[in-house]
């Protein structure tokens, strides 16, 4: 109708160009939505992060107080010194003195000797042997020490860069999110052997943004329930104390350096805002490393191994081998036995075997071919403490999810995003229907709720900076 009364047709160029400038219209509109989706999202990654992380750093620091002080009461004991003292020890080849007997004052003949001296007893000096392995704790101060992921287990102080956090076991997305986290595939802090930490450079409080100004001989102090262990950054040529890597040299995560064994290794993203390559900071350990225990399940495992190891034992030794006696020697004119004349074959009451009956006569070697010989059965012990040690020890095979990105997000993150989209349309259709400012400001606060929500997932799947 109204088109009728203005002698406009549908079709007309001006219907046409209002289309258009509808159509720019709301795409403008969703372009400064999106625009404003990705402000947002840059703002909860640089800020929001850190006060997730804050927050998580404060429950952590708490736990790990009642950690050290609940692990006090069941610490164990330090291993005993297998060292004699210096004061007790006696030569054994030495002599000892003669003593001599005291004499009586009624002693009837004073001129004559004294009676044999009575020589005293040198105590024997016990070899020192192998070193004693540590007693075993008790199992809550060992569930103390190695904890579950995601619980502290340890405090990282680094004065140089004033870093003071409270160290997570694990490295996944979760973990990193409370902080640095150790690697439950290397060893523990302040054991021996390469403990590793990762951790954050731009998001979640960015305790390792600064680790590339670290120079050669700067302390890392770890604490942890068995004390405070000192590293000491190691130079990586031209003076620095940092090196480069891709995010596929996981090598230096490895248990087996010949050189610096007991170091701690921290990792995290480089460039920041970046997960193109590595960072990586190596210390060393300086003084001795604190006992290493195992783990309660490699415990476990290792006692059934060591169990399956004595039955095999005991089978095998359960078995008996009859060595061939050896002849006994003879006087040579009793056991001469003249050669049998060819003609005459039964002159000759024993007949010599053929070469080709060895069948009857049993040898040593032939008897017990049954059994493994020792080199075998050392071998086979070699190989299987060697794959106990491999099940025991689990090796590195990335950085952790937690730099690299958990694609279990993706699913999430593309739920919530639409669940998003879907408050902004109805709260647009709302306003068009009934009223704008009442249909937005009722839409606002579950719209922040479920797009933190979102952002929270999406953050999840990329790699984390």
């Amino acid at each position: 109708m109204a088109h009728a009364r203005h002698g406009l047709s549908p079709s007309s160029p001006y219907n046409f160009a209002v289309t258009v400038v509808r159509v720019l219209g709301t795409l403008g509109k969703t372009i400064i939505a999106l625009g404003l989706i990705i402000l947002l999202f840059g703002i909860f990654q640089l800020w929001g992060t850190g006060v997730i992380e804050a927050r998580a750093q404060q429950d952590l620091d708490d736990d790990f107080s009642d950690l050290l002080e609940a692990s006090s009461a069941w610490e164990p004991a330090p291993p005993p010194s297998v060292a004699a003292d210096s004061t007790d020890t006696a030569d054994p080849t030495a002599t000892p003195e003669p003593i001599e007997a005291p004499r009586s004052a009624d002693d009837p003949n004073p001129s004559l000797p004294s009676p044999s001296p009575t020589p005293t007893p040198t105590p024997t000096a016990e070899p020192a042997g192998d070193p004693q392995p540590p007693p075993t704790p008790h199992p809550e101060w060992l569930a103390m020490l190695y904890r579950d992921q995601g619980s502290a287990i340890a405090r990282i102080q680094i004065p140089r860069i004033g870093l003071d956090k409270t160290v997570v076991e694990g490295v996944r997305v979760g973990d990193l999110r409370k902080g640095p986290g150790h690697y439950p595939a290397t060893a523990m802090l302040g054991q021996e052997g390469n403990a590793a930490i990762a951790g954050h450079r731009t998001t979640y409080g960015a305790p390792f943004g600064e680790i590339d100004e670290l120079l050669p001989g700067d302390e890392i102090i770890i604490t942890t329930i068995q004390g405070e262990f000192i590293y000491r950054v190691l130079e990586q040529g031209e003076g620095f104390g940092h090196l480069i890597v891709p995010p596929t040299a996981v090598e230096v995560l490895d248990q087996d350096f010949p050189v610096h064994p007991n170091r701690l290794t921290l990792t995290a993203c480089h460039p920041k805002g970046s997960a193109r390559q590595r960072i990586i900071v190596i210390g060393e350990l300086v003084g001795e490393p604190a006992p290493t225990y195992p783990r309660p399940g490699q415990q476990q495992q290792s006692a059934l191994q060591l169990a399956d190891e004595n039955v095999d034992g005991v089978e095998s030794s359960n078995q008996t081998i009859t060595p061939t006696p050896a002849p006994e020697p003879a006087d040579e004119a009793t056991t001469a036995t003249p050669e049998p004349e060819p003609a005459d074959e039964t002159a000759t009451s024993t007949p010599e075997p053929e070469p080709t009956d060895e069948a009857t006569t049993p040898t040593p070697a032939s008897t017990p071919t049954a059994d493994p010989t020792p080199e075998t059965e050392e071998e086979d012990e070699e190989e299987e403490e060697t794959a106990a040690a491999a099940a025991a020890s689990p090796t590195a095979d990335s950085f952790g999810e937690g730099l690299d990105g958990d694609s279990d997000g993706l699913i999430p993150a593309v739920l919530w995003g639409l669940a998003a989209m879907a408050i902004w349309f109805s709260a647009l259709f709302a306003g068009h229907r009934w009223r704008k400012l009442p249909a937005y400001a009722l839409s606002t606060v579950p719209f922040l709720i479920v797009l933190f929500m979102a952002f929270w997932h999406i953050d999840r799947v990329l790699p984390s900076y």
